[in-house]
């Protein structure tokens, strides 16, 4: 007779398969639909888990075995945290005034007055160039009008037309965001700021013309309008952070093609487009919103009339 026990073979009793315990089961999360409950299961197996997702009722629950429990719903909160932080790093998206035409009136506008009173390399038979360059010694006594006339004043036809093709691509983006009228009021203020600034950082001695001061002012305030928008309260993390920096280098990129040359204003360029990233830093808070066309027609109207008062004086 056998000794084996009931069921054996009676070929030993270490031979004969065991089976596997199986773990005690937490239920970790419950989902109302079972994509979010696969995408919990998926995150938890990343981590070396063996999920299992249940249905009951209408409701997936996420199981995990209970020893990784902890571990799992650390993981999850984790996963959740991200996806906030990626949710913030979408920054508001960037108000659309429709198709801008600011760039071309200020392309036409200087190219005509440019074909109306010549060029300074023409002679200046009509004085404009005498009265309305931006002559360092004359703007520090207090004549600041001339860092505004000289905006309308250019050297050659390829200098209005560099800056014409300049204003078309740079003041009509910024049109697009802010409407027409604020941007060539903007776009005035920063460049003749611009103009001031280097009247003062370059001391007497100095002259210069031209409205790249303007254009590259424009440039600086689309910089500061998207450094803006990427900083607001919603995207303050390094997603955001990056982005400015990603800013910052494409201006400096740009300045360094467009501003840097043998006939350039460097320390004018430089200060346009800085005054204009300060400029749209300050304005974006307004301009997040579309402005009416009252405000557009005004903001015009104040930049024709600053123009034209400042040749009048």
């Amino acid at each position: 007779m056998s000794d084996a026990p009931p069921g054996s073979n009676g070929a030993g009793n270490h031979h004969r398969p065991v089976a596997e315990p199986v773990p005690p089961w937490t239920l970790v999360r419950v989902a109302d639909t079972a994509a979010l409950a696969e995408k919990w299961a998926f995150v938890v197996h990343a981590l070396g888990m063996e999920p299992r997702v249940m249905e009951a009722d209408g409701r997936h629950g996420l199981l995990v075995p209970t020893p990784f429990a902890a571990r799992a719903a650390a993981a999850l909160d984790a996963d959740d945290r991200e996806a906030i932080e990626k949710a913030a790093a979408v920054p508001p998206p960037v108000p659309d005034n429709g198709p801008a035409f600011a760039g071309l009136a200020v392309a036409t506008a200087i190219v005509t007055f440019f074909l109306a009173i010549g060029g300074r390399d023409g002679g200046d038979p009509g004085g404009w160039f005498r009265a309305g360059t931006a002559v360092s010694d004359a703007i520090l006594r207090g004549q600041w009008w001339r860092a505004v006339t000289a905006l309308s004043l250019h050297a050659d036809a390829a200098h209005v037309l560099g800056n014409a093709v300049a204003s078309v691509i740079f003041i009509t983006a910024l049109g697009r965001w802010t409407g027409d009228g604020i941007a060539v009021l903007l776009t005035l203020l920063a460049g003749a700021g611009g103009n001031l600034l280097t009247a003062w950082l370059r001391g007497p001695g100095h002259a210069s013309v031209g409205a790249s001061t303007a254009t590259f002012a424009a440039l600086g305030l689309l910089a500061g309008l998207q450094i803006w928008r990427f900083l607001g309260a919603r995207t303050a993390h390094w997603f955001g952070r990056r982005r400015v920096f990603t800013i910052v280098a494409a201006c400096l990129g740009l300045f360094a093609m467009l501003g840097v040359g043998e006939r350039s204003d460097v320390v004018a360029h430089a200060t346009g487009l800085g005054l204009g990233l300060v400029l749209g830093l300050c304005a974006a808070p307004a301009v997040k919103r579309q402005l009416g066309w009252i405000v557009q027609v005004v903001a015009g109207a104040a930049t024709v009339g600053i123009v034209g008062v400042a040749w009048w004086i």
